[in-house]
């Protein structure tokens, strides 16, 4: 595939501490300067970034940038999913789960160069309802920690506000899980369960080490954590990067994942929590469905 001519921003003017016009001067400038066509699409709150896809596609652009926040970013995987339109990932909001997991810059023209230069790789999404997100989903622990992030903070702090919101949540009552993974039915209690396509969370950390992007597989994380020792014993798994099983954090691998359990808990998909508490939800893998443009490997050629 060529270098893109014509490309659509999806940008979100409400993320980036208030700088917006700021923001779409730098980009409009970089992209300028890099001699491309440009379609800017700016996201509302009746549009966060679907439908401007949507547009984007159907006026025949050659790449999709998103900017903006987890939740601008996972709207315009959304609407790329099943297309051959690649999906670029520019800087803007706190968390930015996906550019993390594939070491994109967090500087727009060293993000701006992997968009246009670098290069393509074709990943699995996770569908949930109408929903399709790239690099991990949950329900429980994760998405309290990410709905209740303090938004001041997070502008100031970036993932030190995760961390911070999450240390409300270590006592966090548990919850019985019902979980059909495929054809394995299995009933767990603890904290939470993440379903994922890439295994890193905001800061980097390696939850689910073993998890590809591109093998049409979902991996499963049951957090079976009770108390503050139980976290205190999973950090030090996470953090050292133990090869071996923690009792905390039980491991699974699935193409269909359906969760149950006893009490309505908080949902996240891609760092965007869901508006209202879930008792049950399924999500499923969609085998390479979706172009990113990530940094070019040391054997690319160019």
């Amino acid at each position: 595939m060529g270098r893109p001519s014509r490309v659509a921003v999806v940008f979100n003017p409400a993320t980036g501490g208030g700088e917006g016009d700021e923001r779409k001067r730098d980009t409009l400038g970089a992209l300028e300067g890099a001699g491309v066509e440009v379609l800017w699409l700016e996201t509302t709150p009746e549009d966060p970034g679907q439908g401007l896809t949507a547009k984007a596609l159907a006026e025949g652009v050659d790449l999709v940038m998103a900017q903006g926040g987890d939740g601008t970013v996972m709207a315009c995987v959304t609407g790329l999913a099943g297309t051959e339109v690649p999906l670029a990932v520019l800087p803007g909001g706190t968390g930015n789960l996906l550019a993390t997991n594939f070491d994109i810059p967090s500087d727009l023209e060293g993000a701006v160069e992997v968009a246009l230069e670098g290069d393509r790789v074709r990943l699995d999404v996770a569908a949930m309802d109408d929903d399709r997100f790239v690099v991990m989903g949950g329900i429980g622990f994760d998405a309290a920690m990410l709905r209740d992030a303090d938004p001041r903070l997070k502008e100031r702090l970036g993932a030190v506000a995760y961390v911070l919101s999450g240390f409300k949540h270590l006592r966090r009552r548990v919850t019985r899980f019902r979980l059909r993974l495929d054809d394995l039915t299995l009933e767990r209690t603890g904290q939470g369960v993440l379903i994922g396509n890439l295994g890193r969370l905001q800061g980097g950390l390696p939850v689910m080490p073993d998890a590809r992007p591109d093998d049409g597989l979902l991996d499963v994380a049951v957090l079976q954590t009770r108390t503050v020792l139980d976290w205190l014993a999973l950090a030090a798994w996470v953090l050292l990067r133990r090869p071996r099983k923690d009792p905390q954090l039980e491991l699974f691998t699935a193409r269909r994942v359906e969760v149950s359990c006893d009490r309505p808990q908080p949902v996240e998909r891609d760092g965007d929590p869901l508006d209202t508490p879930r008792d049950h939800l399924v999500i499923e893998v969609v085998p390479g469905a979706l172009t990113l443009c990530v940094p070019r490997s040391k054997g690319s050629a160019g």
